[in-house]
């Protein structure tokens, strides 16, 4: 193995290990991750900008933005609460997700020369909401997750990067651990 793949495996290898731990914190609600997310989103932007995936290098991007949104956000001593968004919130940003999913394929297919615009655009646009959203504790952010990292797992081994792949398999069954660990504490929350 030629010593700038090696690094590259290492450099994956890192990601992964950082995004695992970064959505266990996430799940049982220690700041903490938002810290790790920030390391792993930098090694993911440069990841995915070799591999000419533009959008998800973006959202690595945006990744660590919103660590330190995330840090700050889940650090006010304000109101800590998980919540919940009405059907309309769903049913708004649903649609609005794909209008803006496939104008980012055409801009990525066609402008940037991307590999797999439509996929690289898909996991992005929806990555950003529920990134969003997780940042904010809305309970949604793991459904949403759920639909963009089953693309991803796709995504990730068209592209030949295993480990994300498979880190995208983990946050799966992470996400739906999210989801029941959320909604239990929203059920505590709304009794008491």
């Amino acid at each position: 193995m030629v010593a700038g793949e090696e690094a590259l495996l290492l450099a994956e290898a890192s990601a992964v290990v950082l995004n695992v731990a970064f959505t266990l914190c996430i799940a049982w609600e220690k700041r903490i991750g938002w810290a790790l997310g920030f390391v792993a989103g930098v090694i993911g932007v440069g990841l995915y900008a070799l591999a000419h995936t533009w959008a998800m290098s973006v959202l690595n991007g945006y990744y660590i933005v919103m660590a330190v949104y995330g840090w700050w956000s889940w650090g006010r001593s304000e109101d800590k609460r998980i919540r919940t968004q009405r059907w309309v919130f769903h049913a708004v940003v649903i649609p609005a997700g794909l209008v803006l999913a496939y104008a980012t394929a055409v801009l990525l297919g066609n402008y940037l020369n991307g590999n797999f615009p439509h996929l690289d655009a898909f996991v992005t646009v929806f990555s950003f909401i529920a990134t969003w959203m997780m940042a904010r504790k809305y309970i949604g952010n793991w459904a949403y997750f759920i639909v963009a990292d089953s693309v991803s797992v796709y995504l990730n081994w068209r592209i030949g990067y295993m480990g994300y792949a498979a880190l995208n398999v983990m946050y799966l069954v992470l996400s739906v651990i999210g989801l029941v660990k959320w909604g239990r504490m929203l059920a505590l929350q709304r009794g008491s």
